[in-house]
């Protein structure tokens, strides 16, 4: 094993980020119907694809695999088909395809193409596997309703449709009623159960003020389970179960932490949820509402799913200096095991396990994971690293972003990561504080951690950094603009530039969502051009590195387009890489490696060698 000073950026991003992981959202694992295999999302060929392992461990195979498309999300049928969701050079507009029980792969439900944006869960499918339940925008491209699948035909029919969009939950034991999610924003849901034959429906999770409910599975005496931030008059994500016919909830764990994750069994028996500590997840269990385990997993829990039977629970769990692994656990002994692991070629004891601190702010302790060179004498570079979403949290799981900062730390850089206003897993009032305030708030709580970092007797205040992509771009952009003086140099991954602009060119089925989240673009205008970093781009003193897909349909081309030009008519130095067959994110290996050797490259240049 090569000790990492040895390795070059991009061999060591390509060793330590080349994980058994999921791509985006959670839903990357399934269960067989028999229990006998688990099914994960992996880019172990080069793209993203899905394949199997035995539950009790074994070599994997690969399942469902779509030429020129990446796979993100993933059901298993009763009736043994694998189904898949994939879009092609990242535009998110996914189709829908079937590994069948005789390994025949298909198109199931696509359009011309890809006109059309299907959303499929790991719970889409009803319990006799005959019907597939999706969120589509066939009808209107700005809304998404919910569509039955006939898994045979491929016939399909719209059960619920409206100016909004809706999110299949899943379905009732007895196949009758399907839990559909109505979303206004990240913190403002409403579950709804409606009759799967009729399409009749009513809403179950009656609410006053604005509450996140979200649907996530049944119990087996017919009732819904949601995850609900308005339980007992706390404001952090509890998980209860809710009378369909009485309304009436039964809290089930409300606990000080926000429970991110839970599942349960198709016959509602058996029920697992985690729980963000603080950034660590703890796993826990039931059975027919009797506590079977509890289990600290000492990293992240990053997707969860509950075998039909409820005998096996699967979880992808990442650590700090340990890449994704896919694990079981017996819910009959408390037993887990591995069922994929990955290792890399640096030795886990030379990476930085990071300290939780809490850094002062004027509008509240800012808490922020940092991770030191355990080699290092005197003064260090630092880098602020700015987390995407803004509804987001950076937490101490393995990924190709740690991998990045894991990367820099062994170049002898320390890495700042805050979790700021608008960051999950601190409770409804953290998160939801940035809403219609972006570069308020959020700027108050970069300037207190950038001024932490300039007086701290190990960072050196002549070589700060900061580095973010998505919203963490915007607060990249944010920072090198409002706060000019503190950066030696910057990374903006397809960052929002404009609000203005942001809100004007969102694809049609994202603009409800901003206008609640960022801000009117006609009523809110002024405003919200004095706090684009656009308007302040003259302010720019340090270099850039600039990383754009030229098919992002969640932050457009023209976001990073318009700072470029700006910058470089003023004489600044600026690099822009644009990456033509990618959207928000990387779907193809060889991009990423690319992309994030880039990153570390440009960074050590400018941090260490000038």
């Amino acid at each position: 094993m090569r000790p990492l000073r040895d390795l070059f950026p991009r061999e060591l991003i390509r060793q330590m980020a080349h994980t058994t992981r999921r791509y985006t959202g959670r839903s990357a694992l399934a269960i067989a119907p028999d229990a006998s295999r688990v099914a994960h999302v992996t880019d172990r060929s080069g793209v993203y694809c899905a394949w199997t392992a035995p539950a009790r461990g074994g070599d994997p195979s690969l399942a469902l695999a779509v030429e020129g498309a990446a796979v993100h999300s993933l059901c298993w049928t009763s009736r043994g088909d694998l189904l898949g969701a994939a879009d092609r050079g990242g535009t998110e507009r996914f189709q829908i395809y079937a590994t069948r029980s005789d390994e025949r792969l298909e198109p199931l439900v696509s359009s011309q193409g890809d006109a059309v944006q299907h959303l499929m869960s790991w719970n889409a499918a009803s319990p006799d596997g005959r019907v597939l339940a999706l969120s589509s925008n066939a009808r209107e491209r700005a809304d998404m309703d919910i569509v039955l699948v006939d898994l045979a035909s491929g016939a399909q029919r719209t059960l619920v449709s409206g100016a909004a969009w809706h999110v299949a939950g899943g379905w009732s034991p007895d196949g009758r009623t399907l839990l559909v999610m109505r979303v206004a924003d990240n913190t403002e849901q409403t579950v709804l159960a409606v009759d799967a034959r009729t399409g009749e429906q009513h809403e179950i999770t009656p609410h006053g003020a604005e509450a996140q409910n979200v649907p996530v599975g049944w119990s087996a005496d017919g009732s819904a389970l949601v995850l609900a931030d308005d339980l007992g008059g706390s404001r952090h994500v509890g998980l209860a179960a809710v009378d369909p016919g009485t309304l009436e909830r039964r809290p089930i764990d409300v606990p000080e932490w926000d429970v991110e994750l839970a599942a349960s069994s198709q016959d509602g028996h058996v029920v697992a949820w985690s729980v963000n500590e603080d950034g660590y997840s703890r796993l826990r269990w039931t059975r027919d509402g009797r506590a079977l385990g509890e289990l600290e997993l000492g990293g992240v829990c990053d997707d969860l799913v509950v075998s039909a039977d409820g005998l096996l629970i699967s979880y992808l769990r990442r650590g700090a200096r340990e890449p994704g692994q896919v694990w079981v656990l017996s819910t009959r002994t408390g037993g887990t095991w591995p069922v994929v692991t990955t290792t890399i070629a640096a030795d886990p004891s030379e990476l930085a396990e990071p300290e939780l601190i809490r850094i002062p702010a004027q509008d509240g302790p800012i808490p922020t994971f940092v991770f030191r060179p355990p080699q290092a004498r005197g003064r260090v570079p630092a880098v602020l690293y700015a987390h995407g979403g803004p509804e987001a949290q950076s937490r101490p799981g393995y990924s190709h972003i740690l991998a990045v900062l894991q990367c820099l730390v062994t170049r002898g850089i320390a890495v700042v990561v805050p979790n700021i206003h608008g960051s999950t897993g601190y409770g409804r009032a953290w998160q939801e504080a940035i809403h219609r305030d972006w570069g308020g708030i959020d700027l108050r709580d970069l300037r207190a951690v950038a001024d932490w970092m300039g007086e701290q007797p190990d960072l050196d205040p002549e070589r700060l950094a900061v580095f973010g992509g998505s919203y963490g771009g915007f607060a990249t952009l944010t920072c090198v603009t409002r706060i000019p003086d503190r950066w030696r140099c910057a990374v903006d991954v397809f960052g929002v530039s404009n609000l203005v602009t942001m809100i004007e060119n969102a694809q049609p089925n994202w603009r409800r969502f901003l206008a609640r989240w960022i801000g009117d673009a006609e009523r809110d205008r002024a405003k919200l051009l004095e706090r684009s970093p656009i308007t302040h781009i003259e302010n720019v003193r340090c270099p850039l590195l600039i990383v754009q897909g030229a098919n992002d349909t969640r932050v457009p081309k023209e976001e990073s387009d318009q700072v470029v030009e700006r910058l470089r008519a003023l004489g600044r130095r600026v690099e822009y890489v644009v990456f033509d067959d990618e959207g928000h994110g990387f779907t193809k290996r060889a991009n990423a490696d690319r992309a994030y050797g880039l990153v570390v490259d440009f960074l050590t240049k400018e941090l260490l060698e000038r």
